[in-house]
């Protein structure tokens, strides 16, 4: 016979639906996260004032940050600005895809979204990676005297460590995702669909006479039916 622990299955959905509810707050703290990154302009800067970030740029302290304003200095900037806007946007996707948990079900939609999370992290591994890369600009070495991949007399802002940190978030955003899409707890019914009809079933005597009970007995048992 095939038995079923109800506690067990009980305490394993209470703690899948606890890792649940923390990776959507993981998730919608990413998002806003992500979207300060990308509209803000300083990723990095020297202690004048001057700035340089993915749209924007200012060489002296007396700028305006207006957030309309796009002025990139390089080409490996504009690729970086594309990819964080692309991770932006699937992120943002990516939390508005949990009320699908309405229509699909639990698997599919961590599933999408955990692809979702995955893309977004290889896009912003790329974009951190390619930014250092237009340091060389005329602009950027007159106010920091920089290199490709060496920053010179600047250091780097808060959006371009957070986008850093944001880049481990969203590989783990992804990879408990595909573990909380792989390790769903099934339903009772899909586990042993015949197990809880078994056992409410009454037990059947037996109408068995035993041999060893005389043959008056059974006679009498006739007359009294």
């Amino acid at each position: 016979m095939h038995q079923f622990s109800f506690a067990y299955h009980s305490s394993y959905v209470r703690n899948w639906r606890v890792l649940g509810a923390i990776w959507v707050l993981f998730a919608l703290s990413a998002t806003i996260l992500q979207i300060l990154v990308f509209i803000h302009p300083a990723w990095i800067g020297n202690e004048e004032g001057g700035y340089f970030g993915l749209y924007d740029y200012c060489s002296t302290s007396e700028c305006t940050w207006n957030i309309l304003r796009v002025r990139p200095l390089s080409f490996s900037f504009e690729i970086a600005a594309f990819l964080v806007l692309a991770a932006t946007v699937l992120t943002i996707l990516a939390v508005f895809s949990i009320l699908l948990l309405i229509l699909l079900r639990d698997r599919y939609v961590f599933l999408l979204c955990s692809w979702m999370h995955m893309f977004s992290f290889i896009a912003m591994l790329t974009a951190c990676s390619l930014f250092p890369n237009g340091w060389e600009n005329p602009r950027v070495r007159e106010v920091c005297d920089s290199k490709k991949y060496n920053i010179g007399m600047c250091h780097l802002r808060w959006p371009y460590l957070l986008a850093l940190v944001l880049v481990v978030d969203q590989l783990c955003l992804s990879l408990l995702g595909f573990v909380l899409a792989c390790r769903q707890p099934p339903n009772i019914p899909e586990v042993h669909p015949f197990a809880i009809a078994n056992d409410m079933k009454p037990a059947q005597r037996s109408r068995k006479i035993s041999k060893h009970e005389p043959c008056y007995a059974t006679n009498m048992m006739k007359v009294e039916l």
